[in-house]
């Protein structure tokens, strides 16, 4: 199934506002702040969870079309 294309241009917002977000972490000054350790450790804590595939997603199957 193809993904549907918004015609309110959200979808494009919110592509260039992640890209922006990418663009500030790359300026020397954001990268020089140091992070909160306790919050890298929720955060890779919260990673490591293993989740399964919602049920929606196990009967998803991707194919090129030709």
């Amino acid at each position: 199934m193809a993904q549907k294309q918004r015609r309110d241009g959200t979808d494009r917002l919110w592509l260039e506002s992640l890209i922006e977000s990418f663009e500030a972490t790359l300026r020397t000054e954001v990268r020089a702040v140091p992070c909160d350790r306790a919050l890298l450790t929720a955060t890779r804590e919260h990673l490591s969870i293993h989740k399964g595939p919602r049920d929606d997603e196990s009967k998803v199957r991707l194919t090129h079309a030709a």
